[in-house]
């Protein structure tokens, strides 16, 4: 069986290894312009010459992530709560519209003993649907309501800040009543001078824009 060497988010394709491999003279000079230091760059970020042999010899197969997706804006901190039911937030957090979806699912779903933690805000840089974004995540993509109406509250006059307020949306990865993932999406609406909030299923057929944030779990 051959092991795989995941290597990303960088610019290394298969290309570049092979490139790597002719700079040693393991292959016939084809690609024999590479400089030594960036050879030398380049098994250093493979892991070293043991890793490079392994290669050689078929035992260790690259695979490079190069979805880029998600681009790191900050890590922030959102207060949890003991107990937390988003109907008891709305006009603490200035929430003046709910789509039916949120209502339904979210409203008055409670959380409790739900700890302050640390929330990741990545910006989408090109347009995608849900699974690829979750997929980026992995286990970081759920976070509580609590966390994101914390954010809501915190911005609740619509003032700059973690939250985007120039008509990107915002974009949280939450479990509804039903016990699915929803992409609960808040947006500033200028004229009106509130947030609007509503639920998606993550398996719509729509794409996010690129620029929209989308929020994760993380840690200081």
């Amino acid at each position: 069986m051959t092991a795989v060497l995941a290597v990303g988010p960088l610019a290394i394709g298969q290309m570049e290894v092979f490139r790597f491999l002719a700079g040693k003279g393991y292959i016939m000079g084809k690609y024999g312009n590479w400089t030594r230091g960036e050879d030398e760059a380049l098994l250093n970020i493979l892991g070293g010459d043991d890793i490079a042999r392994a290669i050689l010899r078929r035992e260790l197969k690259v695979v490079v992530n190069q979805s880029n997706l998600l681009k790191r804006i900050a890590i922030v901190s959102a207060r949890g709560a003991t107990r937390f039911v988003a109907e008891d937030h709305l006009k603490s957090a200035n929430v003046g519209w709910t789509g039916d979806n949120f209502k339904k699912l979210f409203l008055k779903k409670m959380e409790e003993n739900v700890g302050d933690a640390a929330i990741a805000i990545d910006r989408l840089e090109r347009a995608s649907k849900d699974a690829p974004i979750m997929t980026e995540l992995g286990a970081r993509a759920e976070i509580k309501l609590a966390h994101f109406f914390s954010l809501l509250e915190a911005q609740s006059k619509g003032r700059e800040g973690d939250l985007a307020v120039d008509g990107s949306a915002n974009i949280a990865y939450i479990i509804g009543n039903d016990g699915n993932f929803w992409a609960v999406i808040a947006n500033w609406c200028s004229g009106h001078r509130y947030w609007s909030v509503e639920a998606d299923s993550v398996g719509a057929p729509h794409e996010w824009r690129a620029g929209h944030r989308v929020f994760s779990c993380d840690s200081l």
